[in-house]
């Protein structure tokens, strides 16, 4: 398109006069240039049509001619938008104008020109591009025919109307009876919609089954009254009338029960809605829902019968009760509870007036617990004494819990008080009393340790004179004795030295018992590298191979701990199988939980043993093989066991016949306790 005021024409000028922007933009148009020739040339009937679209308030648009050259008003101009066919659409042939939907109207503009009847579409969907973009957009039109000089049909004329924002708020509407529908249904509401005026209402499907009735059926007032419990029906009927009383704020909700005289299932439901009123000042309408609240009022009651009882118990306890309110120091406390703290049933009480009771070595306990419970959710224990008002002094057990609000703030502490001042008495009287028995069986202790002392120098004499005595034998006339004199000879040495190992193991397990060690910082890589070191012989004569993790720094007894690795490992290397070259893997890993500690793995692939004897490798003196194949005291594992438990930690065992055995060390870290 060009525009030149040189290009006006007087006559089209008169023509267009009042058509707003196009009609400006068609009077200054080259029209001359165009599939439709110079103005002077246009027949009466183009004109007229221009005349008319121009000249109209309402959306107008002309195919004309064989080529469909496109005009349209400013009524029109808006649906084209701002950055797409405005203004070369106008003088352009309609097919280069609306490619993107020709295929959709050039057969009802084909309809048209051939002498049909006149079209209507409503809302018809038909994109364009507009606004810099392809565009969804919907449409009212209709193309009806302009009839030329001769009588034929040589254009369209189209009168449409953009329903875009008519459809999308329909949809919406749509969306949001869906949605509203979909809610009513998530939550099984029923709905309802009473007409004052006839004193009639309407329900969904769910309301009429709860009152027993068909899906189809109008329902009367009167008639679902009649199903409420009997008990109920006056107080729903005078809400009804005072919900429906011009100047209430016309809002209901109530709870009462309904009755299905189908069934006879008793359900107990909330009604809330409310009345509109018209400008008579009367009701025209009242509507709302109802919900199935059966379980809810069960849990109610059953939560106020809960805490009946719990009232009971704490009365039954002695206990008292309290809540504390963190914002203002003020203490709500039953009577009871005021009397445990040496007040008077009726005394005002506040955490301030608390503390002054408390003496001050126990106050900074008292107020450190609260802190602590209220900074880690955690609940708050306290024992402390008090002052009471007559002068004596009593002891105090509180715990409590604190309670948060939606922001995630402590607001109250609630909990209870038990007076222990009887328990306490009790407690330390008790206390001197094993304090004395706890002397006396220390002293016991220290006599029995001195006898297997005395014992084991008493047995063991006469077991080295034998072993001397069997030496010398052997020595001296070793090569005069028979064969069978020698091995009843290697016999007697093998079963002296059993005794001998045994009457240690003996020793050594009763100065476990007794002994209390100092925790100390033991690198268990230097551990393992000691007990390889006395292993030395024995790993050499089986060409054992030992694999090994780097492993931490704990806590413990080192004399203890490396008794520990000592036995388990020697085990292994012992009970190895003749035909196999010794293999043993220490691996670890670290744990968190239940505290920070370490889990040490040590397999062999020796002669193992059947899970079934699980927990009895661990028992003194058990033996799972032949003493003469494999030689021990059934004391190591036990030791093992016990040593593991005074550090705290666990012990266990599994395997597998002739594939090995696998043993599982569990120690923490850090010893939270004395080893004793």
């Amino acid at each position: 398109m060009s525009s030149s005021s040189k290009y006006i024409n007087p006559a089209l000028a008169k023509l267009t006069a009042g058509g707003g922007e196009m009609g400006e933009i068609i009077r200054s148009y080259n029209w001359a240039t165009s599939p439709i020739g110079p103005v002077d040339s246009w027949p009466q009937s183009l004109k007229t049509s221009l005349s008319i679209i121009l000249h109209s308030k309402f959306p107008m648009f002309l195919f004309w001619g064989k080529r469909l050259i496109c005009f349209y008003n400013d009524a029109y101009r808006p649906s084209l938008g701002n950055d797409g066919k405005h203004p070369s659409a106008l003088g352009m042939p309609g097919e280069e104008v609306w490619p993107e939907i020709w295929p959709d109207i050039k057969p009802m503009i084909d309809q048209v020109l051939s002498g049909g009847e006149a079209t209507w579409s409503e809302d018809q969907l038909l994109p364009i591009y507009r606004n810099g973009q392809m565009e969804d957009v919907y449409w009212t039109f209709s193309y009806s025919p302009v009839i030329d000089e001769t009588g034929k049909a040589c254009a369209v004329f189209v009168t449409c109307s953009e329903t875009t924002a008519k459809v999308q708020t329909l949809e919406a509407l749509s969306e949001s009876k869906d949605l509203f529908e979909f809610a009513i249904e998530a939550t099984e509401l029923g709905v309802w919609d009473f007409n004052p005026q006839t004193n009639k209402f309407t329900g969904n499907e769910r309301l009429k089954e709860w009152f027993g009735l068909p899906p189809s059926s109008e329902i009367d007032l009167s008639d679902a009254i009649a199903v409420m419990a009997e008990r109920d029906q006056e107080r729903v009927q005078k809400a009804i009338q005072d919900s429906l009383v011009y100047g209430s704020s016309g809002r209901y909700d109530i709870e009462y029960s309904i009755i299905n005289p189908l069934t006879g299932v008793e359900r107990v439901v909330r009604a809330k809605g409310k009345a509109w009123f018209g400008p008579d000042e009367t009701a025209y309408r009242f509507n709302g829902t109802l919900q199935d609240v059966t379980q809810q009022v069960a849990s109610k009651k059953e939560l106020e019968t809960v805490a009946e009882r719990l009232q009971l118990a704490i009365d039954a306890g002695n206990l008292g009760s309290y809540e504390f309110i963190l914002s203002t120091g003020e203490i709500v406390a039953t009577p009871q509870c005021k009397l445990q703290l040496g007040l008077n049933a009726d005394d005002e009480l506040s955490f301030s007036k608390l503390i002054s009771l408390i003496p001050a070595e126990d106050r900074s306990m008292n107020e450190s617990s609260v802190r602590n419970a209220i900074l880690n959710n955690t609940t708050y224990h306290a024992d402390y004494r008090i002052k009471a008002n007559d002068g004596s002094t009593r002891w105090v057990r509180t715990s409590g819990n604190p309670v948060y609000n939606e922001l995630g703030e402590a607001f109250k502490i609630v909990g209870i008080t038990l007076d222990i001042t009887e328990q306490k008495e009790f407690s330390d009287e008790l206390s001197r009393q094993v304090a004395g028995q706890t002397t006396e069986l220390q002293r016991s202790n220290e006599d029995l340790l001195q006898f297997a002392h005395v014992t084991s120098h008493d047995l063991k004499e006469p077991i080295r004179k034998i072993r001397i005595f069997a030496n010398r034998i052997q020595e001296e006339l070793g090569d005069d004795l028979p064969e069978k004199g020698i091995r009843y000879l290697e016999k007697i040495q093998n079963a002296s030295s059993r005794v001998m190992s045994m009457i240690e193991s003996v020793l050594e397990y009763s100065q476990l018992n007794a002994s209390q060690p100092h925790v100390e910082s033991i690198d268990l890589n230097k551990i393992i590298l000691d007990v390889e070191s006395d292993l030395e012989v024995l790993i050499q004569e089986k060409k054992a191979i030992l694999y090994k993790d780097p492993l931490p720094s704990i806590e413990g007894y080192s004399v203890l701990i490396y008794q520990l690795f000592y036995n388990i490992l020697n085990n292994a290397l012992k009970f190895s199988k003749a035909s196999v070259v010794p293999e043993i893997r220490i691996t670890h890993q670290l744990i968190e939980q239940p505290v920070p500690g370490i889990v040490v793995t040590i397999e062999d692939n020796g002669i193992g043993f059947d899970n079934e004897y699980q927990s009895r490798i661990f028992t003194t003196f058990a033996r799972l093989n032949s003493k003469d194949d494999y030689p021990g005291t059934g004391l190591g594992l036990a030791l093992c066991k016990k040593i593991v438990e005074r550090h705290h930690g666990s012990l266990s065992a599994t395997g597998e016949v002739d594939r090995g055995a696998i043993f599982t060390i569990t120690l923490p870290i850090r010893q939270q306790k004395s080893i004793i």
